[in-house]
């Protein structure tokens, strides 16, 4: 239960960072009809996984199961299951709301299944806290591209389309391959010491992603009062991702058994700078 807690909280707070990025916010009952799809989608993907770990993998190397696993137990009835969803219902509030609202609906439904997986997943409050804002961050690739390929008039480009779903497809084979790779072989270094710098990589060309997209479309969306017009929103949520970084960085090196905490200040530190200058940007009427 407590852990269940810990992820909705978590989730919470990711999703209001895509609330300040977009600079949009949906009424309450929208975001819990957002989070509960997210939650249902993930059900059926469970499922989906459920069957395929019916498959025998005797035999398999250790790289070959992590990334038999990677791609066909998570990267692709996950990230398929996510975009037939938003794209599926995003379209009823692009009229209204505009192109951007394709991120708030792919990072909701992504939180929405990671919250669920994390409890099943047996990752702990460490996976919580590295998984789950990988999953906001394939959620605002594929919010980002589908942004761009959506246009008022219903037109839809096919091209970014197909990116909204392989390249988020792509992103969490790799995360999850160096993972469970480091699982399947703990002597191995390389696929641990290689994640911080693949979740900044990802989570960098999602964030650049989402800024691009959310400003290239601005001008399609209904006018309505902007979320965090000043940038006061993303000032404070860069410094509690500040306060996070700082945290998990001190633990890390205050004891050797809590080095894995190091993990869990990679995408903080993305964030806040992202959010900072998203602050900046908004305080002097940039954005």
């Amino acid at each position: 239960m407590l852990s269940f807690l810990i992820a909705l909280l978590a989730a919470v707070f990711l999703w209001e960072v895509a609330a300040i990025k977009t600079n949009l916010r949906l009424a309450q009952t929208a975001r819990k009809r957002l989070f509960r799809m997210g939650g249902r989608f993930a059900i059926v993907a469970l499922l989906v996984e459920l069957v395929e770990s019916t498959v025998p993998e005797t035999g398999l190397s250790p790289l070959t199961h992590a990334a038999w696993h990677a791609l066909l137990m998570a990267a692709i009835p996950e990230e398929l299951i996510k975009f037939l969803a938003v794209t599926r219902f995003g379209k009823r509030e692009l009229s209204e709301l505009g192109p951007s609202i394709a991120v708030l609906m792919a990072v909701g439904t992504s939180l929405g299944f990671g919250v669920l997986e994390s409890q099943f997943s047996g990752g702990g409050v460490l996976g919580i806290f590295t998984a789950l804002p990988m999953d906001a961050i394939f959620g605002f690739t594929m919010g980002g591209f589908l942004a761009l390929a959506w246009n008022k008039s219903g037109e839809t480009n096919e091209s970014l389309l197909l990116m909204a779903l392989l390249v988020p497809m792509a992103f969490h084979f790799l995360f999850t391959f160096l993972l469970v790779l480091h699982q399947q072989v703990p002597a191995l270094i390389w696929p641990l010491a290689a994640l911080p710098a693949v979740m900044l990589l990802e989570g960098g060309f999602a964030l650049i992603l989402t800024n691009h997209a959310v400003n290239k479309r601005s001008g399609y969306a209904v006018k309505r009062p902007p979320f965090d017009p000043y940038g006061t929103r993303a000032r404070q949520f860069a410094m509690l991702c500040f306060a996070l970084t700082g945290v998990a960085m001190a633990l890390a090196a205050y004891d050797p058994h809590l080095r894995a905490l190091g993990l869990c200040a990679v995408l903080p530190l993305l964030f806040m700078l992202d959010l900072g200058l998203v602050a900046m940007a908004r305080s002097r009427g940039y954005a």
